[in-house]
């Protein structure tokens, strides 16, 4: 079984960068070390003259790749509307599931999508989310000025770094118990959302036979589509970017339902990894 310590997230993060790589594929498991920690040794890197190199301990992780194909449609008050895929929106569900869906899930904008309990900042606040998709913006929050702390001192502090991170926002949409994650992605969105999709052409999920303890589905929209759904139901989406950067802020609830739909397909493999 994978290490609690990873979690499923975790394992994303530690592991994350193997996917589609040669050496994590279940043909090349047997050199999966020696490829991914060249030469399995404390002495990668080095010349052939070089020290005679001492072999590191490994152990073999058992992992799970997902391949997943995710379809969404939008209700905006009453108005349906169908998204097309990486143009509107790029998703993923890590669920070791052949099929499932999400149906007329509520939209709630959670602004930055963090909590801080040391900074006074939540961005759940009094809101129950559970079942509900999450639409958050990337990154971290500027902290109002006046206050005891700039924003480069708080976010980037050693205890907090890594807030804004997309993995560390949907691990916390998971703990509120969110049933799927949205990130809006600003700018020029085609080339960011492409990169995605083909990021999540197989990715780690899980150990074999852990229990999914991660969202159904998350991803990525990109803001200048968003900006245009929310149009249509009256929000104002500038007026919430403001809102978000409050430290008061408070989720709002979206005029959106969406229906989405995933077909999972999988593969079990062992990569080695230093204990």
């Amino acid at each position: 079984m994978l290490p609690k310590r990873y979690g499923v997230l975790g394992a994303m993060l530690v592991l994350g960068g193997c996917v589609g790589s040669a050496w994590q594929s279940p043909e090349a498991t047997g050199t999966a070390g020696q490829e991914r920690w060249p030469g399995g040794t404390a002495a990668a890197g080095r010349s052939d003259h070089a020290a005679a190199a001492v072999p590191l301990p490994m152990r073999q992780v058992p992992l799970v790749v997902v391949h997943s194909d995710v379809s969404l449609q939008l209700s905006v008050k009453g108005k349906k509307i169908l998204l097309h895929s990486p143009e509107d929106f790029v998703l993923q569900s890590h669920r070791l599931e052949k099929k499932g869906e999400l149906h007329r899930s509520e939209w709630v904008f959670v602004g930055y999508g963090l909590t801080v309990p040391a900074l006074g900042w939540d961005s759940y606040r009094h809101q129950d989310v559970s079942g509900k998709t999450v639409v958050m913006l990337s990154g971290a929050p500027p902290i109002p000025d006046g206050t005891a702390v700039s924003s480069a001192a708080a976010f980037n502090h050693p205890l907090e770094r890594g807030l804004g991170h997309w993995r560390s926002k949907l691990d916390n949409a998971r703990r509120h118990g969110a049933a799927a994650a949205l990130i809006v992605q600003a700018g020029p969105e085609g080339a960011a959302l492409r990169h995605a999709a083909e990021a999540f052409d197989g990715v780690i999920a899980s150990a074999p036979g852990e229990a999914p303890d991660t969202l159904a589905v998350y991803g990525w929209v990109p803001e200048n589509r968003l900006v245009a759904w929310l149009k249509r139901g009256g929000v104002r989406w500038d007026s919430l970017r403001r809102r978000a950067a409050a430290s008061d802020f408070a989720p709002v609830a979206l005029p959106v339902l969406g229906d989405i739909q995933w077909n999972n397909r999988w593969r079990e493999l062992e990569i080695s990894i230093p204990q």
